[in-house]
């Protein structure tokens, strides 16, 4: 069977690479399905799925994982829907194919499709390329460099609010968030932390001395309690490094990036 064009799913799991032809017998009111050995077997009418009709997507507009791990080198991807859950098939640069359970699955759509943020985002382009700043050594403009790089911008990160404010307005990143506080927090450091958690875009500002670095620990201890990393970045080195110090110790793996040289380095 074409792959591309139909699944057939048989008691819950998907059978369609093993499966020659899938016809539904209208005199015993059962599917015949032949499969690739050559053998033909009868299936009672609610365990045989056959799906048509997927939708297509774009592979250069969607972000796959699995249990954490990217698919790299998609070159197509088709999406069947039954009456209870939907599929995917991939098809990969090496010829390969794999069928997968929907949720199985991290798929997250780019904001670019959206005419908005792709509008705003090319506007943004134009505006760096405008800009003067340049590889020293090459006279290479660097912020188009980087800009022209950029094709992809997942609907799930802070960028994506930038381009299409509106898509921000009443979400929150999920449910209370109950956050510990190692160095200490006064009433409104703690209200910072918590939101900083709790909202996928936070600002904190006020005078120097009113707490700022430590707010900033207190996030990042929180941020490292749910296993994930956390990237610190400052116009100022001092700050960076201030974060640093306190932050020092052989159970915080720590990498700082504030010289050409490091750069080179990382």
């Amino acid at each position: 069977m074409n792959t591309r064009y139909y699944m057939v799913i048989i008691k819950g799991e998907i059978k369609t690479s093993e499966i020659m032809s899938c016809g539904y017998n209208r005199n015993n009111q059962k599917w015949d399905v032949k499969f690739n050995n050559g053998k033909t077997y009868s299936y009672a009418y609610l365990n045989v799925e056959k799906l048509t009709d997927p939708e297509v997507l774009n592979p250069n507009m969607y972000r796959i994982s699995r249990e954490g791990r990217e698919f790299f080198d998609v070159n197509a991807i088709y999406v069947f829907r039954s009456r209870y859950e939907s599929y995917c098939h991939i098809c990969f640069g090496n010829g390969s194919e794999r069928d997968y359970h929907r949720s199985e699955l991290n798929i997250v759509e780019s904001c670019l499709t959206q005419s908005q943020s792709s509008n705003v985002f090319e506007y943004i382009k134009q505006i760096a390329g405008l800009s003067n700043i340049r590889n020293e050594e090459t006279g290479e403009k660097l912020l188009s460099k980087r800009f022209d790089k950029i094709s992809f911008v997942g609907s799930d990160v802070a960028l994506a609010k930038y381009l299409n404010p509106s898509s921000l307005q009443g979400k929150r990143t999920g449910r209370e968030y109950n956050p510990i506080f190692p160095f200490g927090c006064n009433n409104s450091q703690y209200k910072a932390v918590k939101n900083a958690m709790e909202n996928q875009i936070s600002v904190i500002q006020g005078p120097p001395g009113t707490g700022k670095t430590q707010t900033i620990l207190n996030i990042i201890a929180n941020i490292l309690m749910q296993g994930k990393t956390v990237q610190i970045v400052s116009n100022n080195n001092s700050a960076t490094e201030n974060v640093y110090e306190k932050l020092s110790s052989p159970k915080v793996a720590m990498e700082k990036i504030n010289s050409d040289e490091n750069n080179r380095q990382i």
